[in-house]
């Protein structure tokens, strides 16, 4: 059986790493009975210098805060527009390693177009969730300025309404935006954040 991605933030601007796998093109679709929020997050100070972490874009230091990212929650009359990635056993846990934050569901039977397969999405983790959650309440998320950047794009190119229904869907973000850089194992370099 098929296999494919349903992305609804970030991994709507990998439709050109997609592009040919299984010689499917990423398509446009929406996930019905959800709702976009921003509600996982990271403790930045938490793991080594070499593990994912954000330093400040400006001084170059690693601060004390959450960094929050999209994520879904259930509603009864809620859709939510992104992409369908296909995908093969590879590419698949390649994208369970990169979300460590979320954990992937079927979410097929929620799909509105027939599909040919099995369709997964990533939700937040309880403990990521709560994380946001206590930084809510601690006052300390933020939102790095380039991730907003980068789903916005995405969706602006998604199809002519992309960015408009990206909006429509979508719970006003609480926090606060930050110029951030992400540190990966290899060094400062764009996000591959999340979902």
């Amino acid at each position: 059986m098929k296999e494919y991605v349903f992305g609804y933030a970030s991994l709507v601007g990998l439709r050109g790493d997609y592009s040919e796998a299984r010689g499917e093109a990423p398509q446009p679709g929406h996930l019905y009975g959800f709702r976009r929020r921003w509600g996982v997050a990271m403790n930045n100070w938490e793991g080594e210098e070499d593990a994912k972490h954000f330093v400040d874009a400006a001084t170059g230091e690693r601060p004390r805060v959450r960094v929050a990212y999209l994520d879904l929650y259930a509603q009864p009359a809620g859709v939510v527009n992104g992409l369908v990635l296909p995908v093969d056993a590879e590419r698949l846990a390649a994208l369970d390693a990169r979300e460590v934050n979320y954990e992937r569901v079927d979410v097929t039977a929620a799909f509105g177009t027939p599909v040919l397969g099995r369709i997964f999405t990533y939700v937040g983790l309880p403990a990521a969730r709560e994380r946001c959650r206590e930084g809510a309440e601690d006052g300390d998320v933020v939102v790095s300025t380039a991730y907003v950047s980068a789903v916005r794009h995405a969706f602006k190119g998604l199809a002519p309404d992309g960015l408009d229904e990206y909006e429509r869907t979508t719970d006003p973000c609480p926090f606060p935006e930050r110029e951030l850089e992400v540190v990966q194992a290899s060094g400062p370099g764009p996000s591959s954040a999340s979902i």
